[in-house]
């Protein structure tokens, strides 16, 4: 119960922030996911705490997770990297994670700031942690779909909470919602963004993946029905089989 209640209080900060400067109209920064899913990111020039890198060179043909997210954020941002950096253990070497700052106004000094409270002295090798331009800012938030408006008096940006998922080559394949991702959730989605060029080590990910279905409305993967239906009509069938070939009906006794 105290673990529940420690991880709703930064939650509940940001509300009473929002509350307190009034009503805000959160649908202004929902994302129109079918205008964007399938479309190609643009690359853009990232500046790191060891120099510049663009974005495509760093992914290098691997399914990724985007993250935006602004650096003097102390509620959904630091929540949402540290969650995924938690439930992201080695098996998820062969994939990248990128988060990127939506605010120009962050630079070296904040992103310092940024990882030393989410990642201490070391980022892993396959996490990008950097800067925009604000002319890429706009360009690569404007080919997600990604919204966000600023609120001077409280001093807080209004955005989604989303991770971004990439194919290899660049494609937009999916969108998680929440500070509160599962393991689950990422895996599939990764295994989403990994069909435009399967390997042989996630096959048996690609089968499991076929059993599920993305729910937009609760921005998480479940069971599809038509699984279980399946499942359960090919038991009836192996059911009747059985029965027929184990059950003899005993034979009348001739005089």
């Amino acid at each position: 119960m105290k673990l529940i209640i420690l991880l709703l209080i930064p939650l509940l900060t940001m509300a009473y922030k929002i509350s307190n400067h009034g009503e805000q109209d959160l649908s202004v920064v929902k994302i129109r996911e079918d205008l964007y899913l399938g479309k190609n990111i643009p690359n853009v020039k990232v500046q790191t705490q060891n120099g510049n890198i663009e974005l495509k060179e760093f992914i290098k043909g691997k399914p990724t997770a985007l993250m935006f997210a602004y650096y003097t954020c102390e509620t959904a941002c630091p929540l949402t990297v540290q969650n995924v950096k938690k439930i992201t253990r080695s098996e998820y070497k062969d994939y990248r994670f990128v988060v990127l700052s939506f605010d120009e106004r962050d630079n070296l000094e904040t992103l310092k700031v940024f990882i030393e409270k989410n990642f201490g002295n070391q980022i892993p090798e396959n996490w990008l942690v950097g800067l925009l331009s604000k002319e890429d800012i706009k360009k690569l938030t404007e080919a997600t779909g990604y919204k966000f408006y600023y609120i001077p008096r409280d001093k807080i940006f209004i955005h989604t909470s989303a991770i971004i998922f990439l194919s290899p080559s660049g494609k937009i394949t999916r969108y998680l919602y929440g500070a509160f991702p599962t393991e689950k959730d990422i895996k599939l989605a990764f295994t989403e963004a990994q069909k435009e060029q399967p390997k042989l080590n996630n096959i048996i990910d690609l089968a499991l993946l076929a059993c599920y279905r993305y729910d937009s409305v609760r921005s998480k993967y479940v069971i599809d029905p038509m699984i279980i239906f399946a499942g359960l009509g090919m038991g009836l069938v192996l059911a009747t089989l059985g029965i027929g070939l184990f059950y003899k009906p005993k034979k009348e006794v001739l005089r």
